[in-house]
């Protein structure tokens, strides 16, 4: 019997070659769990002995292409022999959905054969829509690389300089961060290749970059009045940040709001004479001092959310409108034509309207602006979007939700702004969480769904409304790993309330991704009724919030 060191030896090499040995045949019962495994979201942990079990069939593995994430967490990094057998699978892997190749994108995969693994995947699999829809997350990650000349940046450079669309946003996405000294080199060096060879669009970005000294006229409005010419022609006759298919003309407007950091709102004319078929003037809101990017995320989340509604033909009408960070603490919001917000709305009620005594209010506002058939069209707008936003908002754990940032616009659609607390990072009062329900249902909402029926959780209106709200949710659960995924790739970008897996782990809770679809449909089903039910608690919040802004709101 062997002893002391060289028994440690043999029993290094014994455990080495199990590792390296792998099952010849996978039973049925073998391919399930491989199969349940692979299906597991990426904050799932694997336990020593499912990493074991994962790479004992890792050849079986290559027949089932969305196991490759859960495989690669399951290879040893610092076995040279584990290593190369994984290099070995990779060359003949099948390309993953480009969905579920971002995953390999994020810091949980530096290895550049991985990496570049992956970005095969999105070449082969992702339309210019598409990646449009996912720049945000392919520029951050551009921070995990290990060479500034690496194939993802050659890929987002080459897409940048055949897609104008791409190309704008890929530019701002970068500008946006250059003041940040840790990766300002990095995306210098992009910045520049891709100006050197944009061509004539070169000089509608630099128009646009003259845009940034509006934050210097923001700093001033607190101490003395600017002059009209020092910030007019820079305002004047530019593609617009927030969309390249916009040219902005002549400014017809610049005035400051009443909130705390004294935006400005900006009002141009289009002078096209065929303008009234399009729009007649295009107005922003440039913000300076807030951090605009957990907005920019949150709409781009909706807007996902909407795509994957559409396509399993839901359509509830999300209003997911333009936000573009462009530098530090500095953007730009696109401003939603014939909106209000409720409290405006509930002040046009009078006294009792605005304190929340008259719930009635909001129907009574619709019904005025939609008469006769567009009453009905006003009501479906706005059931379909609010039952979009319910659950949109309680996956996300959007915060601070009171009367001033959700909004209706005239034909009866609504929608939420302003998404400064998610994933449940909502604001405390004495230690406690200011806002006790799930999301924001209240008897306003409900009245407005039943067609103006006091007891409205007992109409058929209110019965179609919970429908939409199921079968919204369960679609967004069953598309749970992209989501994960998509706040992952954004850690690395130093947002307040998206710092760890941690935060992002919220997710799991809210989708019930340890429980069955059906003990999940409980789930919500409970969060809804707690909604409705606590509406009185929303509506408490919202007499004091009115109480201390009345006198502010535009």
């Amino acid at each position: 019997m062997l002893t002391g060191p060289s028994a440690e030896s043999w029993a290094t090499t014994t455990a080495t070659e199990c590792r390296l040995a792998c099952d010849s045949r996978t039973s049925a019962a073998d391919a399930e769990q491989l199969h349940s495994l692979s299906s597991r979201d990426p904050l799932y942990e694997l336990s020593e002995q499912e990493k074991d079990f994962l790479w004992r069939h890792r050849h079986y593995c290559v027949n089932m292409p969305e196991s490759l994430p859960k495989l690669l967490m399951s290879v040893k990094w610092n076995s040279r022999d584990e290593v190369s057998q994984m290099y070995c699978l990779l060359k003949e892997w099948p390309l993953m959905e480009p969905e579920s190749a971002l995953e390999l994108l994020d810091c949980n995969f530096p290895d550049p054969m991985v990496r570049e693994f992956a970005l095969r995947c999105l070449v082969q699999g992702l339309t210019d829509d598409k990646l449009s829809q996912y720049l945000l997350q392919l520029v951050q990650v551009l921070k995990y690389e290990m060479y500034l000349d690496n194939p993802l940046a050659r890929f987002l450079i080459k897409k940048a300089l055949t897609n104008q669309r791409i190309g704008h946003f890929f530019f701002w996405h970068l500008k946006s961060e250059m003041h940040n000294k840790t990766v300002s080199r990095r995306f210098g060096l992009l910045l520049e290749a891709f100006c050197r060879a944009c061509g004539m669009y070169l000089k509608h970005l630099n128009r646009q970059v003259n845009m940034c000294a509006l934050k210097y006229l923001n700093r001033q409005v607190s101490t003395e009045t600017p002059e009209q010419t020092d910030y007019m022609e820079a305002l004047q006759g530019f593609v617009s940040p927030l969309n390249p298919c916009v040219c902005v003309f002549r400014l017809e407007e610049c005035r400051i709001m009443s909130s705390a950091k004294r935006p400005l709102w900006l009002n141009w004319e289009n002078p096209d004479i065929m303008s009234e078929l399009l729009f007649t003037n295009n107005e922003v809101i440039f913000k300076n001092g807030d951090d605009l990017r957990q907005d920019m995320l949150t709409l781009q989340i909706i807007k996902i959310m909407e795509n994957i509604w559409q396509n399993q033909g839901l359509d509830l009408r999300m209003l997911p409108y333009g936000c573009l960070s462009i530098g530090d603490c500095v953007g730009l919001i696109e401003v939603v034509k014939n909106s209000f917000t409720i409290m405006q709305i509930q002040c046009k009620g009078g006294l009792k309207g605005a304190l929340q005594f008259n719930s009635n209010t909001l129907h009574h506002w619709i019904k005025d602006k939609n008469r006769g058939e567009a009453y009905d069209r006003a009501i479906d707008l706005f059931t379909r979007s609010c039952a979009g936003y319910c659950v949109a908002t309680f996956i996300l754990g959007i915060g601070d939700r009171h009367n001033s940032n959700i909004m209706v616009k005239e034909n009866g659609q609504l929608f939420h702004i302003d998404f400064g607390h998610f994933l449940d990072h909502k604001k405390k009062k004495f230690g406690y969480k200011r806002e006790r329900v799930p999301f924001v249902l209240t008897q306003d909402f409900l009245i407005v769904i039943s067609k103006g029926v006091q007891e409205s959780t007992k109409t058929k209106e209110f019965e179609r409304f919970q429908e939409m709200c199921y079968k919204a949710y369960l679609a967004i659960r069953q598309h749970a790993s992209l989501f994960i995924n998509l706040f992952s790739l954004l850690l690395g970008c130093g947002m307040p309330e998206l710092q760890s897996f941690d935060d992002i782990a919220y997710l799991r809770k809210t989708l019930a991704l340890e429980k069955s679809q059906q003990e999940a449909l409980e789930y919500f089903t409970k969060q809804m009724n707690d909604a409705h039910h606590g509406g009185w608690s929303t509506k408490m919040d919202w007499i004091f919030h009115t109480i201390r802004h009345m006198p502010n709101e535009h």
